[in-house]
């Protein structure tokens, strides 16, 4: 905004000194000038425009992940509520809530990290959705007492597919941060290294062991 001000700012005065001059030369750079101002002034705002289209488009993409977490989080606890109804095992339900607490823990982070929706996209736009369609699959088969062999064979598959979504959904709370463990581990390592050569290394209290 403060380059476009400059701009306009600018090309009045030079507008007002060819007006008054009465050299053809003066008149003719001043021209000049005013042209080459009134361009950069244009960029300046084309680029200012750009810049906020660019800033919506980041809230856009933002919100749209946050809440279909949000969404899908929410479908997750619907039918761990209809698996409870049905008496499923035990470790069915556990496993649905360690997944759906996950699910929350992903989104209080993006709440806190907008930035972090980019990591973000095929969680809520694939795998989420694909989780869904299969707790939809088998709470309906739960509905049926799971009487066909077929219904038998999905419901042993889902139970030690369960397990593992959970533990893939715990790694990718952890994968949002590991830039920031990464950065912490070379800090570390740079740390010891300089305690190491003060002789400070094998101090209990550096270690957290007391005296």
């Amino acid at each position: 905004m403060k380059e476009i001000f400059i701009g306009v700012a600018a090309a009045a005065a030079s507008l007002a000194v060819w007006l008054i001059g009465g050299n053809i030369v003066i008149s003719a750079l001043c021209s000049a000038a005013c042209l080459l101002i009134a361009v950069l002034t244009i960029k300046a705002l084309q680029k200012e425009k750009n810049i906020g289209i660019e800033v919506k488009g980041d809230e856009g993409a933002y919100g749209k992940v946050y809440q279909s977490i949000l969404d899908h989080s929410s479908a997750i606890a619907q039918y761990m509520d209809k698996l409870q109804e049905l008496n499923m095992e035990k470790d069915i339900i556990g496993m649905l809530s360690s997944i759906h607490k996950t699910c929350l823990k992903i989104a209080e982070a993006l709440e806190e990290d907008n930035s972090l929706y980019t990591k973000l996209n095929d969680f809520s736009l694939y795998y989420l959705p694909g989780l869904i369609n299969i707790l939809n699959t088998y709470e309906n088969l739960a509905e049926g007492s799971f009487k066909t062999e077929e219904a038998q064979k999905f419901a042993a598959e889902f139970s030690l597919f369960l397990p593992q979504i959970a533990d893939a959904l715990h790694k990718k709370y952890y994968s949002l941060f590991s830039k920031d463990v990464l950065d912490s581990k070379a800090e570390m390592i740079a740390m010891t290294a300089v305690f190491k050569s003060e002789g400070l290394i094998d101090n209990q209290d550096f270690r957290g062991g007391g005296s």
